[in-house]
C-alpha cells in the first residue's frame, strides 16, 4: 500500500502524484502541510518538508528520490529514458525545475495567490515584479532554446523532466501568470500541450476542490 503525505497544491507533491498516476499505481493521500510539527510526521520527514512516500512501512522524503524509487519499484511507463546521456539530461532538467524555476514561480504564486487568498496577507508586488522581470526571463529563455516544436523535452516519451518543469508552470498559473507566446513561442506551445494532458487535468481538478474547501 502506498500513501503520500502532503497536499496536492505543493509542486513537489504534484510531481509525485503525476508519477503515480502516469504509472497507474494506486495510492492514498494523507493531507499534511509543510512544516507540520507533530511527532509522527517529524519521524518520517526530518526536514519537515512534503511530500513523504510510505510504501508498506518504508518511508522516504524528497520528491526526486521518491520518483526514482517509484520508477525502480514499478518500472512500467518509465519516467527515465534509456541511455545514460538522455537519462542524465532529464535528471538535470528536474534539478533545474526543482531549484531555480520553482523559486521564481513560487514567489509569484505565494504573493499573488497564497498570501492574499489563503493566508489573509498582502501581496508584495515588488517581489512579483522582480521574479517576472529579473528571475524568470533567463530561465524561460533557456527552456525556449531546448524545447522542441512538438513532443516532449527529451526522447520520445514523457519523462521526469516534463513532469518537473510542468508542475512549476501549473503552480504559477494560479497567480494568473502566463508565458508570452510572442517571446517564447515553443515553450508556450509546449505548456499548452501539457496543460491538456489528462493527468494534469485530473490533478488540477482535485487541487481546485481543495482550494474551494
Amino acid at each position: 500500500m502506498i500513501t503520500v503525505h502532503g497536499v496536492p497544491l505543493s509542486p513537489f507533491v504534484r510531481k509525485v502524484l503525476f508519477v503515480l498516476e502516469h504509472k497507474q499505481i494506486e495510492y492514498t493521500l494523507n493531507p499534511v502541510f509543510p512544516g507540520a510539527t507533530d511527532d509522527a510526521f517529524a519521524k518520517i520527514s526530518p526536514l519537515g518538508k512534503i511530500p513523504v512516500l510510505e510504501h508498506d512501512g518504508f518511508t522516504i522524503p524528497d520528491s526526486s528520490i521518491i520518483c526514482r524509487y517509484l520508477n525502480h519499484q514499478f518500472p512500467k511507463n518509465s519516467i527515465y529514458p534509456e541511455g545514460i546521456q538522455q537519462e542524465t539530461t532529464v535528471c538535470w532538467l528536474e534539478e533545474f525545475a526543482d531549484s531555480k524555476l520553482i523559486e521564481a514561480c513560487a514567489t509569484i504564486f505565494r504573493q499573488r495567490f497564497l498570501n492574499p487568498k489563503m493566508m489573509n496577507q498582502p501581496c508584495d508586488e515588488a517581489a512579483v515584479e522582480d521574479a517576472i522581470n529579473n528571475l524568470l526571463p533567463p530561465l524561460l529563455a533557456y527552456l525556449e532554446s531546448i524545447t522542441p516544436t512538438s513532443g516532449v523535452l527529451v526522447g520520445e516519451q514523457i519523462s521526469i523532466a516534463d513532469i518537473a518543469i510542468m508542475t512549476c508552470f501549473v503552480q504559477v498559473s494560479y497567480a494568473d501568470y502566463t508565458v508570452s507566446t510572442e517571446t517564447y513561442p515553443k515553450l508556450r506551445a509546449y505548456i499548452d500541450r501539457f496543460m491538456s494532458n489528462e493527468i494534469f487535468v485530473k490533478l488540477l481538478a482535485i487541487e481546485k476542490q481543495m482550494v474551494a474547501g
